[in-house]
């Protein structure tokens, strides 16, 4: 489908740092023309000058308001910091309109993202909780977007013409940023356990040895299976693995390195004896992972 056999949506953005400009670079290099934005800081003497000088780059409007903004725009773009979206959403709520689709893609919460529907629902307008999952300055439009809330759809229409790329994720608002901090656990925890394995290893001189070991337990299997295997073996042999983290935690503090991943690690491990999944798994194995999670959170 070509851009020209779309309507021409009036795109707007408030909020003009790194992600409304590398977005709003790659739709004017896709033909789309008239993009408008604007920042609190862009009159900043210090601030202001990359802002308009960004703006410029990408052939994009500044505007002196988020309500003037509003006002005039089809699809709008927050694209603020996370402390700042209900912010935002307080100023223009009264501007918004029916069919109009606001699109809020800041890291904020679940909670934060429904408390913005619930503000706004009652105008009309269309509401997408959009979470980026990649690198803005690599990808710009590009970037895989998970997008939830009753504007999801309409996002997903009114943008992949122009090369965006957009994932449902259902008409919960909430959702798509769940799937973003939820995965950031798991993504950003992992760098950290890195970098404490690292400096161990680089400290007792066996960084390539133990990388290469490491190598060979994860790069065998795919990742889901690797998931089932590994939570199931945890808490079936969670004592023994808390012990021997103790004893890594102890030569971290022999070389005066950092423990805290170490350390959390063997405390999670610890939490889940009380289980006594070894026994659970004895009368009737554990086949899936959720046969480990069900169990934990319906004690919550």
């Amino acid at each position: 489908m070509s851009v020209s056999m779309n309507r021409e949506w009036k795109i707007g953005f408030i909020g003009y740092g790194e992600a409304a400009y590398n977005i709003s670079a790659g739709l004017w290099e896709e033909g789309v023309r008239g993009i408008r934005a604007t920042d609190t800081m862009q009159d900043d003497p210090a601030r202001g000058r990359q802002i308009h000088e960004r703006a410029e780059a990408a052939h994009v409007e500044l505007v002196p308001t988020a309500v003037e903004l509003a006002e005039w725009g089809d699809i709008l773009f927050a694209a603020v910091p996370s402390s700042f979206t209900l912010d935002v959403c307080a100023a223009i709520q009264g501007a918004l309109r029916p069919g109009q689709l606001y699109v809020d893609v800041s890291a904020s919460t679940p909670g934060a993202k429904e408390k913005i529907w619930n503000a706004i629902q009652s105008s009309g307008v269309l509401f997408a909780d959009a979470a980026m999952l990649g690198s803005l300055p690599q990808k710009r439009h590009k970037v895989p977007i998970t997008a939830s809330g009753n504007g999801a759809a309409a996002l997903k229409e009114r943008m992949e013409p122009y090369g965006m790329c957009i994932t449902l994720a259902g008409e919960r608002p909430g959702a798509a940023s769940a799937i973003k901090l939820v995965r950031s656990i798991f993504m950003k925890g992992i760098a950290a356990l890195m970098i404490e394995m690292l400096e161990a290893a680089e400290t007792y001189g066996v960084s390539q040895e133990v990388i290469q070991s490491v190598a060979e337990s994860m790069d065998s299997t795919p990742f889901v299976p690797t998931l089932e295997r590994l939570v199931k073996g945890t808490a079936v042999h969670c004592a023994r693995r808390a012990a021997e983290l103790k004893g890594s935690e102890q030569m971290l503090a022999e070389a005066g390195l950092s423990d805290r991943m170490t350390r959390a690690a063997k405390e999670a491990h610890e939490a889940l004896v009380p289980w006594n999944f070894a026994q659970r798994d004895a009368e009737c194995p554990l086949k899936k992972w959720q046969d480990v999670i069900g169990p934990i959170l319906s004690q919550k």
